[in-house]
């Protein structure tokens, strides 16, 4: 059960989800209801009814919405699979994880470190060799009641902070990814039983309360410790959904060797 004082999470917002999720950009960007209908080039009136969810968003509506709020693609994507639940369906899944043979041994054939993940809210499915051996906190176990999460344990696991040197910048993103793609997506249930072991962390609601720079969010580098040497290790973070087949319900994240210990930057952009 989660606690009275917990960061509130609410079972959904009372608004549908969409209008949720206008109504937070907007008020992130400081803007009122009658700002946001000149910038779309509608009445007050019927962005109200937008935003209220009296009235179904038409895609090419939800592009204009887009475009006038400058909104990042995280954003576009999740209003997306929302409005047009058909065209891309969000991870749901049930746990234990009932992977393929096929997904196992697909994993265990990348030669370094790989994991499929339930998104928002970042259950580990599985990992692989690669792993295990380099993030031995982010095994899961088939054995336990509840998924291994991986924003539970970056912020409940002395090791993941001794492992991760940009470990704030990593959790962060895990956190704004969990707070704002969890409203009907995830179960209360499952988002009050996270947040509450995450609460055992002091520095969570700080986490939970704290929206993400776009520069953040695109931020690909991984630094990690070496644990014999004590130097630090540069890592390309990637995600990937599966077009191919289009029947895997779950997100294949991997860190690969990188040569630049620098943050990632736009083409073009290098001073």
């Amino acid at each position: 059960m989660s606690s009275s004082n917990s960061p509130r999470i609410g079972a959904l917002p009372e608004q549908p989800v969409l209008g949720y999720f206008m109504r937070h950009r907007r008020e992130s960007l400081g803007l009122t209801q009658e700002e946001v209908a000149r910038r779309m080039f509608v009445s007050v009136s019927l962005y109200r009814k937008l935003e209220n969810g009296e009235r179904p968003i038409s895609p090419d509506r939800l592009a204009d919405w887009s475009v006038a709020m400058e909104a990042p693609e995280w954003l576009i994507r999740k209003m997306v699979s929302v409005a047009m639940p058909k065209l891309t369906s969000v991870a749901a899944g049930v746990w234990p994880s009932a992977l393929r043979e096929e997904d196992i041994e697909h994993l265990e054939a990348l030669p370094f470190p790989a994991f499929y993940h339930r998104i928002p809210e970042y259950d580990v499915l599985a990992c692989n060799q690669a792993g295990r051996a380099a993030f031995p906190w982010l095994d899961p176990d088939p054995n336990s009641d509840q998924p291994t999460n991986v924003i539970v344990q970056m912020m409940t696991v002395p090791e993941a902070r001794e492992a991760l040197i940009n470990w704030e910048l990593i959790v962060s993103r895990l956190i704004f990814v969990l707070r704002v793609n969890s409203p009907g997506t995830v179960a209360p249930e499952r988002l009050a039983q996270i947040v509450d072991a995450c609460r055992v962390n002091p520095e969570f609601e700080r986490f939970w309360a704290t929206d993400m720079r776009e520069e953040d969010w695109n931020d690909s580098l991984v630094l990690v410790r070496d644990p014999e040497t004590g130097g630090r290790m540069a890592l390309t973070m990637r995600s990937y959904n599966a077009w191919h087949p289009d029947n895997c319900p779950y997100q294949l994240f991997m860190l690969t060797p990188r040569a630049s210990p620098t943050s990632s930057v736009e083409p073009g952009t290098e001073g």
